[in-house]
């Protein structure tokens, strides 16, 4: 790698990700973290508590907000970049140079061993890896790479610059937007978890006919599974971010820009407003509603609707201020149900005897 500072400030200073620049125009050789940085690297500081570092280490430029640029004065050689918001330019300056190349690989750009209906028609910049099968009237955007295992059965769509990692699955009749990234072993369009039972309690399973609809700039994690919905569609809205390991059901819709963290999982037909916030091991179950902004911590259960925005947690869900209330108790109780004992035992000796 060889850069500039002054290059990064021309690319990123017409949308205000980066406002300015102090200090030499030093080469910039690689990425770094403050505590393994060195000569030649680029780092990225956001917080006071790492100027010790960062004046120990010596790397060749810094991208840190105006208020801790002030505190750098004493290093004349140091090169500075000043970003509002150091860690989204942490995520787009690192996407721009320091990210893997998903279009430059070890094989050829068509893999011989991929398996590609004829009434397919591939992008010229696609790049499609070993073993990869796409099936009859398959839609493929521009630039889409599927890498090495993956299936996309019949009349599903992949959206322009899409990236799906090895071993995705988008099955049969579903949707993926543009500039979407599936990483490994996702299931977009599985069958739902839905059966009838006989008088026996057999069991017998309902045929899922719907799909799965992903919109722009979605990213979900490793072995996540989406089901399809039974007759209408599952639906994830532009932006958002699902971890590893979640389970999404049959009908759900997710709205714009949620974030859910791994070993979420959410039951049929409920919804998420936007920017929902669930950490990991949130639980919901089926046809409940999540206001748009709540948060959902330690491990919410969700029983039944959240209708206000706000911070929830435990289970059932609880207002966070009322959880930690309740959390505090907690250690105590067997102390209290001791004395309560006690007390029982005092009062019922100040009672009358019975006549």
């Amino acid at each position: 790698m060889q850069l500039k500072p002054s290059e990064i400030l021309d690319r990123f200073q017409p949308q205000q990700l980066i406002t300015d620049r102090q200090g030499p125009d030093n080469a910039i050789t690689g990425f770094a973290p403050i505590d393994q940085c060195g000569p030649g690297d680029l780092v990225f500081v956001d917080n006071l508590k790492y100027l010790p570092a960062l004046r120990q280490q010596r790397p060749a430029a810094v991208i840190t907000t105006a208020a801790i640029a002030a505190e750098l004065h004493d290093l004349g050689d140091l090169a500075i970049l000043l970003a509002p918001n150091v860690r989204l330019a942490t995520a787009l300056v690192k996407q721009a140079y320091d990210d893997r190349d998903f279009y430059r690989t070890e094989w050829p750009r068509i893999h011989p061993s991929a398996v590609i209906h004829d009434s397919v028609a591939i992008p010229g910049d696609a790049v499609i890896g070993p073993g990869v099968v796409v099936g009859r009237n398959v839609h493929l955007g521009e630039g889409v790479v599927l890498m090495a295992n993956c299936v996309v059965e019949h009349d599903a769509r992949i959206g322009a610059a899409s990236v799906l990692h090895p071993g995705c699955v988008v099955s049969h009749g579903c949707e993926v937007g543009a500039r979407c990234m599936l990483k490994a072993g996702c299931v977009v369009g599985s069958e739902g978890f839905g059966f009838a039972q006989d008088e026996q309690r057999r069991n017998y399973r309902i045929p899922h006919t719907g799909k799965v609809i992903i919109e722009d700039r979605v990213i979900i994690g490793a072995n996540t599974t989406i089901d399809r919905g039974t007759y209408g569609a599952t639906v994830i809205r532009s932006g958002t971010i699902i971890d590893a390991l979640c389970h999404i059901g049959h009908n759900v819709e997710i709205d714009e820009d949620c974030i859910l963290c791994a070993h979420t999982g959410i039951s049929g037909s409920s919804k998420f407003g936007k920017r929902v916030i669930a950490t990991g091991q949130t639980g919901v179950l089926d046809h409940v509603t999540v206001a748009s902004d709540s948060v959902l911590l330690h491990r919410a259960g969700l029983h039944n609707s959240v209708k206000e925005p706000g911070m929830y947690a435990g289970g059932p869900v609880q207002p966070l201020q009322q959880y930690l209330k309740n959390m505090a108790v907690m250690p105590r109780l067997a102390e209290m149900w001791s004395r309560l004992k006690q007390l029982e035992k005092k009062v019922q000796r100040l009672l009358p005897p019975e006549q």
